[in-house]
């Protein structure tokens, strides 16, 4: 008997609210006879070119640091400005080299760019010397000479205390 109660209470409020919503839902989507009596006003459309102004503002310095939460301590430098005049008249150095030594000359050098793998962390070059082509690394050494650095367009390359730029050959 309790139970057959309980249901018949339940299903009332579901009745109500069901009632309530498809009221809420015919009054959304019905016609009121008070729109009919609205009067629309007309639209006028602005230029945005006319009113168009300015936005600016102006940036702080950040004092505190907002991941770490310390402030910031300023590190500025100061330039020393230098009052003396310099001469020109420098003596210039010129490198005397010893007489024993005889330079040799640069082989025929061509730089044919780079190849870096996903897990390597060197580039390996592709370098063409006495027409023999040679795979190498940053700072191997080829003969006598030695990769210092390596870019896209271009290799450093050292031979006994002097240095040659190749540039990738097109």
């Amino acid at each position: 008997m309790n139970k057959k109660i309980l249901n018949s209470v339940l299903i009332f409020f579901m009745l109500v609210i069901w009632a309530i919503v498809f009221n809420k839902i015919f009054k959304f989507f019905g016609n009121n006879v008070e729109e009919s009596n609205v009067s629309v006003n007309p639209i006028t459309i602005v230029d945005p070119r006319m009113n168009f102004s300015k936005d600016t503002f102006d940036l702080r310095k950040v004092e505190r640091d907002p991941f770490l939460g310390k402030y910031v301590v300023s590190r500025t430098k100061k330039r020393k400005t230098n009052t003396k005049l310099v001469s020109n008249n420098r003596p210039k150095k010129t490198n005397i080299t010893p007489k024993n030594s005889v330079k040799k000359p640069w082989p025929k050098l061509s730089y044919h760019g780079y190849v870096k793998g996903s897990k390597s962390t060197s580039e390996l070059i592709l370098i063409r010397m006495n027409n023999k082509f040679y795979k190498i690394r940053e700072g191997d050494m080829l003969e006598d000479i030695s990769v210092k650095k390596i870019f896209r367009d271009s290799i450093i390359i050292k031979r006994s205390r002097e240095s040659k730029t190749v540039l990738k050959s097109k």
